[in-house]
């Protein structure tokens, strides 16, 4: 009989497409926001471009203004089609000719425009390639191209101003510019350092759970296989070793056992079996480990159970009546043990109780390395997927074991899928931090800083000009109120902004709306007069960004109101009031676009990092049970296989010449008896001293029981082997080959012990050991 062939591992499924990082959809999200942004301030100034093109050159405006605004919009449609290195290339390209189209107004139309249109069209959209640099740029580069575009517009603007005061002008405009992009530039480079710190979050994460996958794979896989270890493959190693059982029964059980190897090995898929049939499974068993047992059984021949779960049933059931014999043996009684076994259907399932009144034990007692109960009756169910065991006892007054099995209850949409044997579903991936927090509101030092300029750059804009001074006081409550609303969104107002905060923010805008706008004649007045408009708008957008983008709007139509009510009560038209706030709609869609994206492509991505950590624990799952099935069962059949086969083959050869009724009567030979033993003894070692069982031990093990030494090797540190394991085994193994008689307990202690390791030793004279965590022995104190 030889081994089965090695299982091919099975192939999987084409490569999916890589998955975006949060970076990289950040990156996105914010390229398309910036083509409905440069639409609104494109069309917005449609009006002006045409006015200020040069009579001879008008299509040269046209075609400035087209690809100015045009590859914006361009980035929003290529946004989620084209990679990310031809978006930057479109960003940088929108950029580099933004620039160039300043430099040629600095350097060829440097000059006062018509009064009451003096603002150059080209400066009125300096937001929109701003943001795009800073999309695709460092940090440093953003800024730094910040400052250039702000400096240079306040040039342009001071260069084309028409007012008394031109270079008062141009530092204003300059000013204001670049305290509104600031604040965007800023919540872009946090969002995209926010970005990469999910990038960062998420891959551990799904590290740390793939980790937990793997590890948790191959536990529930080696338990698996050291339960068909200890149930079929060293009890019949020890009745070969022991004797007394007799040569055809011996020969069945090692030939079931390699067939039960096999079948491990290269598990095929297996029907469920029907009830009578689980019924007689169990009839057999019961006359082959405890002829003498009852069994009763009502299965309706309705019922079906899963292979796996009859596979389960079977061996705990197996391993309960082994016991029980055993118990026998080792401790005689009086009278005769009555051993039933009772079998019936439950909630929709199985359940099987074994009971006899012998000696009984108390399980309290039982200690941790004993393989019986904990792994091969409890463990065993609870690995199955709808398993559960129990086991009451108590000395003196008999032992009874009770497994289960029962169905999981169906989806409501769909049956729920099959366990796959020998596996398990993979854990649940924790909530990672995939949020983009601390996007929407600024560091501390920076929302500090930005604050700090918006009341200087503010009270620059509403007492530099030189208003008559019975204005001043509604500038100063204009003023104070919209400073007030912003350091106390700033510094005081929590995340998320909550509605009754929002609505206080709202109030003392209009307050410094009203305040400033009516004193504002409707002619003559300073190129700032309305500078509380720019600044509301600031507000809103950080309404926007920090959650209340509805209330931002709410602000919007309230300043659009006052601006309609302000050109109608001066004797303008609707439409003048109309022109006075819509400007500046672009700068608050832009922020709103911002908040909006920003939370549903956290929530998708949320959802995103989850399936991938899901998606990666299945597949470590899967090839974690797939390699250590693999190891497991090499090194079962490397240890086992050989004596199995020839305890298969007893009544093969010579042994089929002897008369049928002679054939209870053979009996295996006694170095037969003695390798069963051997072997016995070390699959133990592997199932009960897993990180001991390393060379040399494992020979120095051997030897030693050959000379006639007792050898008990425990692993208790918990799949947590310590750093100088190699150490510990050298030293371990060196003990064993001075012994030539009497017993030997070496163990692995708790990581949380001061000893890696100890070691007694009773020849004669009992001794114990330790080994310290640097790999050396001394003597137990």
């Amino acid at each position: 009989m030889t081994g089965p062939p090695r299982p091919t591992r099975p192939t999987g499924p084409l490569r999916p497409t890589r998955p975006q990082s949060s970076t990289e959809r950040l990156a996105r999200l914010l390229y398309a926001a910036l083509g409905p942004t440069a639409l609104v301030f494109g069309l917005l100034c449609l009006g002006t471009v045409l006015e200020q093109a040069w009579e001879l050159q008008r299509s040269w405006s046209v075609a400035a203004w087209l690809l100015i605004f045009g590859l914006p919009m361009l980035l929003a449609v290529l946004s989620r089609r084209v990679s990310l290195r031809v978006l930057r290339v479109i960003a940088l390209a929108e950029g580099a000719l933004f620039v160039v189209l300043l430099m040629f107004w600095l350097t060829v139309r440097a000059e006062p425009l018509p009064a009451g249109a003096d603002i150059p069209w080209a400066i009125t959209l300096t937001g929109v390639p701003v943001m795009a640099v800073a999309v695709t740029t460092r940090d440093r580069t953003a800024w730094a191209y910040l400052v250039l575009v702000c400096t240079m517009s306040g040039l342009l603007r001071a260069a084309t101003s028409t007012d008394p005061y031109p270079v008062l002008v141009g530092v204003e405009d300059g000013l204001y510019s670049f305290l509104l992009l600031s604040m965007l530039v800023g919540l872009t480079t946090m969002a995209r350092r926010s970005a990469g710190k999910v990038d960062q979050a998420a891959t551990f994460a799904r590290v740390q759970l793939v980790g937990r996958a793997d590890r948790l794979a191959r536990k529930r896989e080696r338990l698996t296989i050291d339960a068909l270890v200890h149930d079929s493959v060293i009890s019949t190693l020890l009745m070969a070793g022991r004797g007394g059982t007799p040569v055809p029964v011996l020969s069945r059980h090692a030939a079931d056992t390699l067939v039960r190897l096999d079948a491990l090995r290269a598990p095929l898929p297996d029907p469920s079996m029907p009830g009578p049939q689980v019924t007689r499974r169990l009839q057999q068993l019961v006359e082959e480990l405890a002829p003498d047992a009852q069994i009763t059984s009502n299965l309706p021949g309705t019922l079906t159970v899963p292979a796996l779960a009859v596979t389960a049933l079977l061996g705990a059931v197996g391993e309960a009546l082994r016991n029980s014999v055993a118990a026998d043996v080792r401790e005689p009684v009086r009278s005769p043990v009555a051993r039933t076994l009772t079998v019936r259907s439950y909630q929709g399932g199985i359940r099987v109780a074994v009971h006899d009144d012998g000696v009984g034990f108390d399980p309290a007692r039982v200690p941790a390395e004993r393989l019986g109960i904990a792994q091969s009756i409890i463990g065993r169910m609870e690995r199955l997927s709808g398993g559960a065991a129990a086991v009451r006892s108590r000395p003196g007054a008999g032992t009874e074991v009770v497994v289960s099995w029962t169905p999981a209850p169906a989806a409501p949409s769909a049956p729920a899928p099959p366990v796959p044997a020998l596996s398990t579903a993979p854990p649940t991936p924790p909530r990672p931090a995939t949020q983009l927090k601390g996007v929407t509101r600024l560091p501390r030092a920076l929302s500090t800083s930005i604050l700090v300029g918006f009341i200087a750059v503010h009270a620059v804009l509403a007492f530099a000009d030189g208003e008559p001074l019975w204005t001043l006081p509604y500038e100063i409550l204009g003023f104070v109120a919209v400073s007030a609303a912003a350091a106390w969104l700033t510094l005081v107002v929590p995340d998320p902004v909550s509605p009754r905060n929002a609505v206080m923010v709202l109030a003392l805008c209009g307050l410094s709306a009203v305040a400033t706008a009516f004193p504002v004649p409707p002619v003559g007045s300073t190129p700032f007069a309305h500078w509380y408009l720019g600044a509301i708008t600031m507000m809103l957008v950080v309404l926007a960004v920090r959650g209340r983008p509805g209330f931002a709007w709410y602000g919007y139509g309230m300043i659009m109101v006052i601006s309609i009510a302000w050109a109608l009560l001066n004797g303008l038209t609707l439409l003048d009031g109309v022109n006075l706030a819509i400007r500046h709609a672009g700068t608050l869609l832009a922020g709103t676009l911002f908040a909006v994206g920003l939370k549903r492509s956290t929530q998708t991505l949320a959802g995103l990092n989850r399936e991938r950590a899901r998606s990666g624990a299945a597949a470590a799952t899967a090839a974690a049970a797939l390699e250590e099935r693999e190891t497991q069962l090499t090194r079962v059949n490397t240890l086992a296989r050989p004596t199995l086969e020839r305890l298969a083959n007893l009544l093969q050869g010579d042994a089929l010449q002897i008369n049928p009724l002679q054939i209870d009567a053979l009996q295996i030979e006694p170095t037969l008896r003695t390798e069963s033993l051997l072997v016995e003894a070390t699959l133990r070692d592997a199932i009960r001293g897993r990180s001991l069982f390393v060379e040399p031990v494992i020979s120095a093990a051997r030897a030693a029981r050959i000379r006639g030494v007792d050898v008990t090797l425990l692993d208790d540190s918990a799949d947590r082997p310590p750093r100088q394991l190699a150490a510990a085994a050298v030293i371990v193994a060196a003990q064993l080959d001075a012994l030539t008689h009497g017993h030997l307990i070496a163990r692995l202690l708790p990581a949380d012990r001061p000893t890696i390791a100890s070691i007694v030793v009773d020849a004669g004279e009992p001794r114990m050991l330790t080994v310290t965590p640097d790999g050396l022995l001394q003597p137990s104190l």
